[in-house]
């Protein structure tokens, strides 16, 4: 038999692929961003801004294309909101959940439609894809710290804000002109360029969630492919009745080796968050919190008195209403420079490295007693 002669394919061009090393320039770059920027923001440095939602402080944000503009971590967008007395802010729907501690005031939420009171102290939880709306309904100011995964959202290819309603004091851009519907009610402007903005619901959005609520799974889990059926009715399911307010006073005070610690929101308690742990830390007269690194970012928001805290070795000092951060993989401690009065401060933890593998904490070194 005559033996035939192997065919071999063609050689096919080949072109030299940088994306490794563009991936590790880009890592060098962002470190050396990070390294720039303090890691405590002075409140009185941060400009209030006026926003269709409400006049706020932005500490960290940026989106993907401004990542460490502003601060050290890039997975949480941290601002702190005002409400006047009487007042409410604008209302608007995103993917993205939200955190919202109450530091002054009292007032309530609108949760779709539904009214949940709060007071000084507690946690509000906004699910991932909630209309809502904070409103204050006394003659005091209401003081709000928030944190978003606005940025982690704009990465996935979701982040979708839905401006339903503005703020009352909204003013619009310099040389801008109000549009209005025909009930009177602003909806947009348009700017001294002739562009238009307008604010509402995205129509095919609405039919997209609205078709998602309508497919309820029935029946029994036969296969694979029925436990992502499934999911999908748990999970709108869990968004309708999960809590929106943690009561910060029923929520009891752990004595740990990092210090006395009060979690409002964390895996083993019930909440209407995924995506965050949120805790309220106190340190002794003249005392200092444990040692400890966590790959997870964290910011503080520093409640009552005066300290310190040692990052890698570097020592950043803050006071009441400043913003801390710790940066990935950061080795940090925190301490109270007042001998006579306690510190407090509230922190908040992105919880999507926990989720990817990569939770959990190093201890170091326990707190002072």
């Amino acid at each position: 038999m005559e033996k035939q002669s192997e065919r071999r394919p063609e050689s096919e061009p080949v072109i030299y692929a940088r994306s490794s090393e563009e991936s590790w320039l880009r890592e060098q770059k962002n470190k050396q961003k990070r390294a720039a920027i303090p890691h405590v923001k002075k409140d009185k440095d941060v400009p209030w801004e006026q926003s269709a939602q409400a006049y706020r402080k932005h500490f960290a944000h940026g989106g993907l294309n401004n990542r460490y503009s502003l601060a050290p971590i890039g997975s949480m967008t941290v601002a702190k909101q005002l409400l006047p007395p009487m007042g409410k802010g604008g209302k608007h729907r995103h993917y993205n959940e939200a955190l919202l501690y109450i530091v002054e005031g009292e007032g309530y939420e609108m949760h779709d439609s539904v009214k949940y009171p709060f007071a000084a102290g507690d946690l509000v939880c906004v699910p991932t894809y909630c209309i809502h709306q904070h409103c204050n309904d006394s003659k005091n100011w209401v003081n709000v710290f928030y944190c978003t995964g606005y940025d982690f959202c704009d990465f996935l290819g979701i982040q979708a804000t839905e401006q339903i309603e503005m703020h009352p004091n909204y003013r619009p851009p310099e040389n801008s002109q109000l549009l209005k519907n025909d009930k009177g009610q602003t909806v947009g402007y348009r700017t001294s360029e002739g562009l238009e903005i307008r604010f509402g619901l995205n129509d095919e959005l609405q039919l997209l969630m609205d078709a998602k609520k309508s497919s309820q799974f029935q029946g029994e889990v036969k296969n694979n492919y029925d436990f992502y059926v499934r999911t999908l009715s748990e999970q709108i399911r869990w968004r309708q009745s999960a809590i929106r307010i943690i009561k910060g006073n029923e929520r009891p005070w752990e004595d740990t080796r990092m210090g006395r610690i009060k979690y409002l929101s964390h895996p083993n308690t019930n909440s209407g968050l995924l995506l965050f742990d949120t805790f309220i830390q106190e340190l002794p007269p003249g005392g200092a919190s444990g040692k400890h690194r966590h790959v997870s970012e964290e910011v503080h928001l520093i409640l009552e008195g005066r300290g310190y805290d040692i990052h890698d070795g570097v020592r950043w000092e803050w006071d009441k209403g400043d913003v801390v951060f710790m940066p990935v993989n950061t080795v940090h401690q925190h301490f109270n420079t007042d001998t006579r009065n306690p510190a407090r401060f509230v922190s908040v933890q992105s919880r999507l490295y926990h989720y990817m593998g990569h939770g959990g904490f190093e201890h170091m070194e326990d707190a002072t007693k």
